[in-house]
């Protein structure tokens, strides 16, 4: 069904393109790629999407690596020679280590569409846009190696050991991640069936209201003279409906920024002695990070720490790496409501191994698809616009250039455009989220909530036990305790028992609720608080749960009046592949919402999509 659904839309788009499509009798078809001035202007456009994810990232890691550390240091010595050592791992490993990935990506993303060219026998494909997984680095930036960094000084290790530690810890869980996201792809357009939708997205809309959210508002606040003005460019740009094009939104708050920042005289961070931008003795330090940065093969510690990052970060790992391939998903859906139809598995695959392929070289940042593809194309975008992204990006990574931008835009000028991120994200969430389940969604958020919270408790101080409790695992209790939710308000109480069986068998092992896991059951009965926080306790309560809806289910089937049968929705009744079709709609009509594309350009694509469903009616007939 699904590939005579893909002829029929492939022979309305023939329909459309007559002089496209000539005859083969009449002329051999040959695959002509023409340059446009939509390839330059949305290779810009994909290249500032990128860069500021990698700026962001570079902020990130130098806050959560330096953090832990800091404080021991007695001298600005010191405290230079630890920002020197976190800057040749984001430049010489992680940024470097990225080239590799990318081009791997990038061309056979350029490779697929050549292919349909000939396929189809038309010049008109529009590659799909390739990069960072913006979500999902953040995510393992602020999970996964920020916690590495905690943990490795609470063992009194040196800065020059934690830092290698976190960053290897980083890798590792990468890499993980993208072997889960590889085999997740096989199972293609199914994946948005293994769980209900509110859920698949909550788990990074948590990260995006905390990490995101919260943490890039503080930023901005903490230079309030200067760190403002940046922040209400970000809303009027990204949702305010104020236009800034041809240059976009990211980097016209980045020069404001910037801007405010040099003129106060003051540099940043404030109140450190050695200041990381907005001086020109900065500037210049900043240029001996100028060289040549080749990738390096991932070495063998990484790799021996596998066991212990699995353990420790897969309640983490694996919602990343699930919510990641629902992401690729309908991103690759919208490309086809423009009549590129490139092949869903094929692409979850290939993104699963190009974030294998990141980590293998010393990158902990993911990779995906873009949302973007409907956009691009209708602002004349082909081929050549992801190669020019690429080639921006290849020369300031392997140079090391990306540190002098670091040096001449402040953090508070980053962070709202992060803030755009995580709220972009939220608002994807509960745009796909049906209105009676967004109690549920809510329910899902508590638990990154409380795992920010508990990573901000003061230095020395022992968090609540029973915060803790929800903290540990968040991403992953906040998938389980949306999944569970939405069954219960769906009324499906078989379905909600199974979810909760499923939370208490993850309980018992130390997955979720615990800092660790444990699969020998020595702690099985023992927790921070006492019993009441112990593996044991919580998989007791679960389970008391899924009794609880196995007797609804019971009472149900029986037609008990007490117990109204289960709340049908039209995501109930369509197949796996037009809900990711309708999962990839609402995204692109939350850019618009957002700002991040003009209606006119939206128009574009509807007027196409339009045009398509009304050939299709020519061939299925009324």
């Amino acid at each position: 069904a699904i590939q005579a659904q893909a002829a029929r839309t492939s022979e309305s788009f023939a329909a459309l393109r007559p002089s496209t499509m000539a005859s083969t009798s009449e002329k051999p078809f040959a695959v002509k790629i023409p340059f446009t001035r939509g390839d330059v202007d949305c290779g810009l456009n994909l290249f500032c999407q990128i860069s500021g994810t990698t700026l962001g990232v570079i902020h990130g890691l130098n806050v959560v690596l330096s953090s832990p550390f800091k404080d021991s240091l007695d001298t600005p010595a010191q405290l230079g020679e630890m920002n020197a050592l976190i800057n040749d791992i984001a430049y010489g490993k992680i940024i470097s280590g990225m080239c590799v990935t990318m081009t791997f990506g990038t061309f056979y993303y350029g490779y697929m569409a050549v292919r349909m060219m000939k396929s189809e026998q038309r010049n008109d494909i529009c590659c799909l846009p390739y990069g960072i997984n913006t979500p999902a680095a953040f995510a393992f930036v602020f999970n996964i190696v920020a916690k590495a960094a905690q943990v490795a000084a609470a063992k009194g290790m040196s800065y020059h050991e934690g830092i290698t530690y976190a960053w290897r810890v980083g890798c590792a869980a990468n890499l993980v991640a993208g072997v889960i996201a590889t085999l997740v792809g096989f199972a293609g357009p199914h994946i948005v069936k293994l769980a209900p939708k509110a859920s698949l997205l909550v788990a990074l809309a948590g990260i995006g209201f905390t990490w995101l959210g919260i943490g890039q508002v503080i930023v901005c606040y903490q230079a309030g003279h200067v760190g403002l003005l940046p922040l209400g460019i970000a809303v009027v740009g990204f949702f305010g409906g104020v236009k800034t094009s041809p240059v976009p939104t990211s980097i016209v708050v980045m020069l404001v920024g910037a801007a405010v920042g040099w003129s106060s005289g003051m540099g940043w961070p404030a109140g450190e002695a050695v200041k990381a931008g907005g001086t020109l003795e900065a500037v210049g330090r900043s240029m001996d990070s100028f060289d040549f940065y080749a990738p390096h093969f991932l070495d063998a510690a990484s790799f021996a720490a596998i066991p212990e990052v699995i353990a420790d970060s897969i309640s983490i790992i694996l919602p990343v790496a699930l919510t990641g391939a629902v992401n690729t998903l309908v991103s690759v859906y919208a490309s086809h409501e423009t009549g590129d139809l490139f092949p869903i598995r094929e692409s979850l695959i290939v993104d699963g191994l190009t974030t294998v392929v990141a980590a293998l070289f010393g990158s902990p940042l993911g990779t995906c698809v873009y949302i973007g593809h409907p956009q691009f194309k209708a602002q004349g975008a082909r081929f050549y616009y992801s190669f020019y992204s690429w080639a921006a990006f290849c020369l300031l990574a392997m140079t090391g250039l990306f540190a002098f931008f670091n040096a001449i835009v402040p953090p508070y000028a980053i962070a709202p455009v992060i803030l755009f991120v995580g709220l972009a994200i939220n608002q994807e969430a509960f745009a796909c989220t049906p209105e009676h389940q967004i109690p549920a969604a809510v329910l899902g958020l508590f638990p990154p909530v409380a795992d920010w919270v508990v990573s901000k408790w003061p230095h020395g101080a022992t968090p609540p036990p029973e915060l803790a409790a929800i903290a540990h695992g968040a991403l992953l209790v906040g998938l389980l305790w949306t999944s569970i939710a939405v069954q219960v308000i769906q009324r499906k109480f078989k379905h909600a028992a199974v979810w909760a069986m499923i939370a208490a068998a993850l309980s018992a092992i130390g997955l979720i609720h615990q800092s660790q896991a444990d699969l020998s059951f020595k702690t099985f009965t023992k927790g921070a608080g006492g019993f009441g926080t112990s593996p044991c306790a919580f998989a007791i309560g679960y389970s008391t749960q899924a009794i609880a809806f196995g007797v609804l289910a019971f009472l149900q089937a029986r037609g008990s009046s007490r117990v109204p049968a289960p709340r049908l929705d039209k995501d109930d009744l369509v197949d796996a592949e037009e809900l990711g079709q309708s999962m990839g709609r609402v995204r692109s009509e939350s850019a618009v919402m957002s700002g991040a594309i003009s209606p006119a350009e939206q128009q574009v694509q509807e007027d196409v999509q339009s045009a398509t469903e009304s050939n299709e009616c020519q061939h299925v007939g009324p």
